[in-house]
């Protein structure tokens, strides 16, 4: 998986979170020089419909609801060009919302989904209740979730919680990328639930080379190791009190605390995080193991 950010898809369905989300992504993109798309996935089975001209259609068709959707994406499009510049790309759909969402991310070779949560639409759709999960569970595509809770479009403090199961070097590479464009500072939260002397001086070896690659691109890196049994409360509080702007997490592998790491930690954090979280799934032969202290890629 490549770390260079090239290619942006924000899932839309008219919220003002996902409008806020298309802006975040639109920031992202002049910053990385990167495309940008916007998908809206449309239901079949809305019972009305109120057009632009607040004409309310009944029992709307396939049809008529692409037109509306379409009607729609063009106007948020002309706020994004004259906003940053880009000229998003516009694509509607219709069936399930995360295999849409999916499908076009996969074919159109996106290196990151920007999705907002808490969203509710016109059309009723929670997002974070079954289709941002669902992205989030499923997708070989990193996937950045945010709620409009604060007007962060920048991160200046990014944290990265561990705990002594398996993860990747996938997800350090691509928060050291975000960081050395954004100027960020780079947190290291080590969440440990043994208080075995091998087990600990095992993790401090991990946690060590994550700072290691992080300094290595002279960014600023605070490291914090901490014992703890529940790694989502940890890392939420850790990111209450630093201020930190930005979480990045794994997701799609067994954690030695949790159990599963999507499950658990994942679903904890995407559904209550207040900051924008950016969800990973490593590719398997990317993988390191979590105990052998052997000094492998991370």
């Amino acid at each position: 998986m490549s770390n260079k950010i090239e290619r942006i898809l924000v899932p839309v369905d008219f919220s003002e979170t996902s409008e806020f989300a298309i802006y975040t992504a639109a920031a992202m993109a002049m910053l990385f020089k990167a495309e940008l798309s916007f998908i809206h996935v449309v239901k079949q089975n809305e019972s009305s419909l109120t057009t632009e001209n607040d004409i309310v259609l009944e029992a709307p068709t396939k049809a008529q609801l692409v037109e509306h959707a379409n009607a729609k994406l063009l106007e948020l499009q002309h706020k994004i060009k004259a906003y940053s510049g880009i000229q998003a790309n516009l694509f509607v759909t219709t069936g399930n919302v995360q295999k849409g969402i999916r499908h076009y991310a996969e074919t159109e070779h996106a290196s990151l989904i920007i999705m907002g949560t808490h969203g509710i639409s016109g059309y009723q759709e929670y997002f974070i209740g079954s289709n941002a999960q669902r992205v989030v569970t499923l997708s070989a595509i990193p996937v950045l979730t945010l709620r409009k809770e604060k007007d962060i479009l920048g991160f200046k403090n990014i944290l990265m919680a561990f705990d002594n199961s398996l993860y990747s070097r996938t997800k350090v590479n691509m928060a050291i990328e975000i960081a050395t464009v954004y100027g960020s500072n780079v947190h290291v939260l080590g969440v440990l639930d043994t208080k075995e002397q091998t087990e600990i001086n095992k993790f401090n070896v991990k946690v060590k080379q994550v700072e290691d690659l992080i300094k290595a691109r002279n960014l600023h890196c605070e490291v914090e190791v901490i014992y703890g049994d529940n790694i989502a409360k940890a890392a939420m509080t850790y990111a209450e009190v630093h201020q930190c702007d930005l979480m990045v997490i794994n997701t799609g592998h067994e954690s030695r605390i949790t159990g599963i790491f999507l499950g658990a930690f994942a679903q904890q954090v995407v559904n209550h995080s207040t900051i924008p979280v950016l969800s990973i799934k490593p590719s398997e032969n990317m993988y390191s193991g979590s105990g052998s202290g052997s000094g492998s890629a991370i």
